[in-house]
C-alpha cells in the first residue's frame, strides 16, 4: 500500500508543479515605503585648542578656571613681566640716543652741503658727513626695531582668549616657570560647532535628498543640515564622513547621539523579499502576464526594506500568494 501511494505522489508531482496558482499583483509604486535612517553622530567643536607660553617667564596669575565661560579678548593668564619691562625701557633709552645721534649727524651733513660749494669743507669732509648720517639713520632704524621687539615680547606676558568659549582645563599653576611652548590652558569654542557622522556611501544620496535631518541625544532633538560630505571613503570604517551644522539651537559640545532622516527614495518592504534557490529577491509577474519571474536583490536582508533602485515604479509584484509560488510557475491574476 505504501509503495502504491509513493508511486501515485510521483505521478502527480509534475501536475502539481505546473498547476495554476491564483495570486494578486501590485505595482512597486503601490507598495513602496520610505526608509527611516539613522547613524551614530557626535557634536564637535572646530576650535579645541591649548594656549601655550611664547616666552620664558614665571606664571603670575591665572584668571580663568575650568568650566568658566570667557569672551574673546578676556585676560586668562598673566606672566611675570618685570624683566620684559626692563628690556623695553632699555630699548627706549637706546632709541632716544639713536635719535639724538641721528639729529646731530643730519645737522652736520646739511652744514657740509651748504659749505661745500664755497670750498669751506673738502670733498672728503662732505663724504664723511654724508656717510656718518647714513650710519646714524641705520642705527636709528635698528633701535626702533628693538623697541618694537621689546614691546611685542612684553605683550606676550598677557595671554588673552582668542575666541569666546569655555576653559576646559588648567594645565599649570601660579608660580610655574614657563618656557616657550609650555601649555597653560585648554579651551574650546561653544559657537562654531559641527555634528560629525560616518555613513555607508550608498546612504549618502538619501541623506542629501532628505527634507529634514535631526540630531538626537539624551531624549532631545535638534534640526541640522548638511555642511559638507567628505569625497573619500575611510579605509577603517568604509564610510564617508558627513559634517552637519545646527540650524537653530545647538546641543552641548561633546554630545553623543544619532542623526535621523527619512530617505525619500522608494524602497521595497521587507516582507516582499523572499528566498529562492539560496538567493534573496522579489517575485514579479513576467512580461507574458501569466508567469512568475524571480528578480534578485543583491545585498538585501530578509525582512528588512530594500532600496531597489533598479525596479521601475510600474513593475508588477506578486502580492497575495507570493510565498506559495515558484519562479517559472504559471499563475492567474485574482482580485484583492
Amino acid at each position: 500500500m505504501k509503495t502504491l501511494l509513493t508511486c501515485l505522489a510521483l505521478a502527480l508531482a509534475p501536475a502539481m508543479l505546473h498547476a495554476t496558482e491564483s495570486v494578486t499583483v501590485r505595482s512597486f509604486a503601490e507598495v513602496a515605503v520610505l526608509m527611516e535612517r539613522q547613524a551614530a553622530a557626535g557634536v564637535e567643536s572646530l576650535d579645541d585648542i591649548t594656549l601655550a607660553a611664547e616666552i620664558s617667564a614665571r606664571v603670575g596669575e591665572i584668571s580663568a578656571r575650568p568650566g568658566q565661560t570667557v569672551s574673546a579678548g578676556d585676560l586668562l593668564v598673566r606672566l611675570d613681566d618685570a624683566e620684559y619691562q626692563i628690556r623695553r625701557d632699555a630699548a627706549r633709552a637706546r632709541l632716544a640716543m639713536a635719535e639724538a645721534a641721528s639729529d646731530m649727524a643730519r645737522i652736520r651733513a646739511e652744514r657740509a652741503r651748504r659749505l661745500a660749494p664755497e670750498r669751506f669743507v673738502s670733498e672728503d669732509q662732505l663724504l664723511e658727513a654724508e656717510t656718518n648720517l647714513r650710519l646714524r639713520e641705520a642705527e636709528l632704524a635698528a633701535a626702533r626695531n628693538e623697541v618694537e621687539q621689546a614691546e611685542l615680547m612684553l605683550t606676550r606676558t598677557r595671554i588673552h582668549a582668542p575666541f569666546g568659549g569655555v576653559v576646559t582645563r588648567r594645565v599649570v599653576g601660579v608660580g610655574t616657570l614657563a618656557a616657550p611652548g609650555t601649555a597653560l590652558l585648554q579651551m574650546i569654542t561653544t559657537d562654531d560647532l559641527e555634528v560629525s557622522a560616518s555613513l555607508p556611501p550608498e546612504q549618502i544620496p538619501g541623506l542629501v535628498a532628505a527634507e529634514a535631518i535631526h540630531f538626537e541625544s539624551g531624549g532631545r532633538r535638534w534640526p541640522v543640515r548638511i555642511e559638507r560630505v567628505a569625497p573619500v571613503i575611510s579605509t577603517a570604517t568604509r564610510g564617508q564622513q558627513v559634517r552637519l551644522v545646527f540650524t537653530g539651537q545647538t546641543a552641548p559640545v561633546g554630545s553623543e547621539g544619532r542623526i535621523r532622516w527619512t530617505d525619500p527614495r522608494p524602497a521595497l518592504p521587507g516582507d516582499f523579499i523572499l528566498q529562492r534557490d539560496g538567493r534573496l529577491g522579489v517575485l514579479m509577474l513576467g512580461d507574458d502576464g501569466a508567469t512568475v519571474m524571480f528578480h534578485p536583490l543583491p545585498g538585501a536582508d530578509a525582512g528588512r526594506p530594500y532600496l531597489a533602485e533598479d525596479l521601475a515604479p510600474e513593475a508588477r509584484l506578486i502580492d497575495d500568494g507570493r510565498r506559495r509560488v515558484q519562479p517559472g510557475q504559471r499563475v492567474s491574476i485574482g482580485n484583492r
